[in-house]
């Protein structure tokens, strides 16, 4: 299994990392990899069961288990019961199971004094995710990056995904190869998630419509987009910008900024200030803010609203 640009996302056997393990093919295939190949010894298996399979999900985490025992490294577990915090939160059981995990690393960073976390998410995993975020009115082709830093409730932690950029079809080679053994997870087969759908209905459907193979040029469009995304955001590093770090924004200051950076302003401010789920819809609800006529509030998911005073913008 080649993985590309591997050296520049600067993993080294010499560093000590966690590897999240759920036991299926990917992860499994990942964690045998950095073993085998890049020579890792000081990694630190992760495994948390989302309670949401029952039996299946405790057998999940005894196979982990075992697998982090053969190859000699240390073994971090948790259960959490995903479908509660779901509730309780009102997010989807999917967003409940990815706060569920980041909290978790975090927790098992803090202990094991290591932020340093590698997950086995690839290319089709970010085809997936691309169609998710652009349907869902993200209005960027933004896709799963191979390295970020993700605060949790405990600790910043950098994430590495090196399979990003590897598809499934190369994965499953390695996995024969290999002749590696690892979990079947049911709740892939069920359209009751929205990735699911997507991988299952979405994707096969658009790929008989155009009669071609779409993820290659789904991912060099988002990798186009990523690079424009980069830029804007160095540019409003700049000391020019840095009024729009503050916790109130100025109106007449962002009226007098380009259109295209005024709207990256706002969703970077809404997400330095903990405003999850936000998008296209919501900036652009926030800038007829900018228009004395408009009204001078703007409800925002989870109980949150913008409100506009004395000519300047700030959350409540």
């Amino acid at each position: 299994m080649s993985i590309p640009n591997f050296e520049r996302l600067g993993i080294s056997k010499r560093k000590r990392y966690l590897v999240g393990v759920s036991g299926g093919r990917d992860s499994i295939a990942l964690l045998h990899w950095l073993k085998f190949h890049i020579g890792c010894e000081n990694l630190i298996v992760c495994h948390l069961n989302h309670s949401l399979r029952g039996r299946e999900s405790g057998l999940d985490a005894r196979f982990v288990r075992g697998v982090a025992k053969s190859y000699g490294f240390k073994f971090e577990y948790e259960k959490k019961d995903v479908l509660s915090l779901s509730k309780r939160r009102k997010i989807s059981i999917e967003m409940a199971a990815r706060q569920a995990r980041m909290n978790f690393f975090g927790r098992i960073a803090s202990k094991q004094r290591c932020s340093r976390v590698v997950l086995a998410h690839h290319a089709d995993d970010n085809v997936e995710t691309i169609l998710m975020n652009l349907f869902r009115g993200s209005g960027r082709l933004s896709g799963i990056r191979e390295r970020s830093i993700i605060a949790t409730e405990t600790k910043k932690i950098t994430i590495y995904r090196p399979l990003i950029q590897v598809f499934g079809d190369q994965i499953e080679k390695y996995v024969q190869d290999n002749a590696l053994k690892y979990r079947n997870d049911s709740s892939n087969e069920s359209d009751d998630f929205l990735r699911n759908k997507t991988r299952n209905k979405v994707i096969p459907y658009l790929k008989k419509v155009y009669q071609r193979d779409i993820s290659k040029p789904i991912l060099r469009a988002s990798n186009l987009s990523a690079l424009e995304s980069d830029f804007i955001d160095e540019l409003l590093s700049s000391p020019d910008f840095s009024w729009a770090n503050e916790k109130k924004l100025s109106v007449q200051k962002l009226k007098n900024t380009n259109t295209l950076l005024r709207s990256r302003i706002i969703l970077n401010w809404l997400r330095d200030h903990s405003v999850s789920d936000v998008g296209n819809a919501e900036v652009d609800r926030i800038l007829k803010l900018l228009k004395e006529k408009n009204p001078a509030k703007i409800n925002l998911p989870k109980g949150k609203y913008v409100r506009r005073k004395n000519k300047l913008i700030f959350l409540e």
